[in-house]
């Protein structure tokens, strides 16, 4: 089997719109999260968000002016109109700027030796469609008026790409011109994760020689919000500075985030042919189901606990090699707390000793992009020798024992990390890097 390695990596969160903006304000401890700006929130139960607030390096800062758009040969046109952003459109943001870091977009390659795997979120109904829907009920109440609709329906007949799941891939596949195998998963907050692990499976099998794998999501909208605050899922804590606080004693819930990430995986023979910067190999990868029920963790972590174990077996790292841990870490309590079990059932006495961190403090839960977020994090943690804070952790939890790197970013020798991402529905994906010797 050929070996792995990471030579392109692109990021949009809340804190900035490209990789280096995104870590250089991750490891200072900035905050992405603040009182919802993009509707009015004022009579929901969650009133912050960590939200996207410019688009291409416009000047721009309201949704308003890149409302109902849709992918071209040369990015993303703009419709005068409604509808939101989309996670297609954060995605192939992230997706170009891994591509152009990676070098691979002036390397001379078959079309089909590359393809692109991606992480969705996008099959969602949107405020307008809802308000659509009802205003254009039959008069007995029980259906659409489709001849109504086909008369003075308020959709753009290019609004629908965006909640095809398949577009997550095919757009940037159709952008930088890749023939290659294109995948799309949506396994909620693992979606990205499952899909760098299936991108990470082609190249290895020599299918392909590289790929473009990540995610993104842009759920800030009044139906996202309120199906995640029924599910009681979103913290109600008004305050940005204190709403999420992964692994704090008084954490109540996650905060939504909009963004995500995309990685290049690249043959680790074809990345050295053409000299390319190499920032960690992608050494192993496992996926599981805990089956335990539709929202909540297993609970005692036993399968978070083996998913781990099994990427690192995957990638042939013995357990004491471990250095850090980028958390799944919503700010949930259910979820924090069965990460915890998990990782001390996982890695016995060597648990204290672990560095674990999570970035949802600053960007909030990005759903479909979480997974990317964290192979990004560790991926840079190994680069760089340093691990990023978890940010507004006060009042440690008797359930949340470990060293959670708190509010201070630290410099360390990582060699080896795990990336998990532990979804609704006991979806799990743990991705193991590990630097290369020098």
């Amino acid at each position: 089997m050929n070996r792995v390695v990471i030579t392109g990596m692109g990021m949009i969160t809340a804190l900035g719109w490209d990789l280096p903006t995104v870590w250089r304000r991750l490891l200072a401890g900035d905050n992405g999260i603040g009182l919802i700006r993009s509707f009015d929130a004022s009579a929901y139960p969650c009133k912050v968000a960590a939200e996207v607030t410019r688009i291409d390096g416009s000047e721009e800062t309201e949704r308003d002016s890149y409302r109902d758009n849709y992918p071209t040969e040369s990015g993303i046109r703009s419709i005068p109109g409604k509808c939101c952003r989309c996670g297609v459109q954060l995605f192939l943001k992230a997706a170009k700027e891994a591509y152009t870091d990676s070098g691979l977009d002036h390397f001379d390659m078959e079309p089909t030796a590359m393809g692109v795997a991606s992480g969705a979120s996008v099959t969602y109904i949107d405020h307008d469609s809802v308000l659509e829907h009802s205003r254009l009920r039959t008069e007995d109440g029980r259906s659409v008026d489709l001849r109504r609709f086909a008369e003075c329906g308020i959709q753009s007949p290019h609004s629908f790409w965006r909640r095809l799941g398949d577009m997550m891939a095919v757009v940037p596949a159709k952008v930088l011109h890749l023939a290659g195998p294109t995948i799309v998963t949506d396994t909620a907050c693992a979606a990205s994760s499952h899909a760098i692990g299936e991108a990470f499976r082609l190249v290895r099998r020599g299918t392909v020689k590289a790929m473009i794998a990540g995610g993104a999501s842009a759920l800030v909208a009044p139906i996202g919000i309120l199906y995640f605050a029924v599910l009681g899922a979103l913290s109600r804590n008004p305050d940005p500075h204190q709403a999420s606080r992964p692994f704090d004693r008084d954490r109540d819930g996650f905060v939504m985030g909009e963004g995500g990430g995309a990685v290049v995986l690249e043959d680790l023979g074809h990345a050295q042919a053409r000299g390319a910067k190499i920032y960690a190999e992608v050494a192993g990868f496992a996926s599981t189901m805990s089956a335990h029920n539709l929202t909540d963790p297993s609970p005692d972590g036993a399968i978070e606990s083996a998913t781990m174990q099994l990427a690192l077996r995957d990638g042939s790292i013995p357990l004491e090699e471990l250095d850090y841990i980028a958390a799944h870490g919503t700010s949930t309590p259910k979820n924090d707390a069965t990460e915890t079990a998990a990782i001390k059932k996982a890695f016995g006495n060597r648990a204290r000793g672990l560095m674990v961190s999570s970035n949802k403090g600053q960007i909030g839960h990005t759903i479909a992009g979480a997974g990317v977020c964290n192979v990004i994090t560790a991926a840079k943690a190994i680069q760089e020798h340093f691990a990023p804070p978890t940010m507004h952790y006060s009042n440690a939890d008797a359930d949340c024992d470990l060293d959670y790197v708190p509010n201070v970013s630290r410099s360390a020798d990582i060699r080896v990390a795990l990336a998990n991402a532990f979804a609704f529905g006991g979806q799990n994906a743990v991705v193991a890097l590990r630097a290369l010797p020098v």
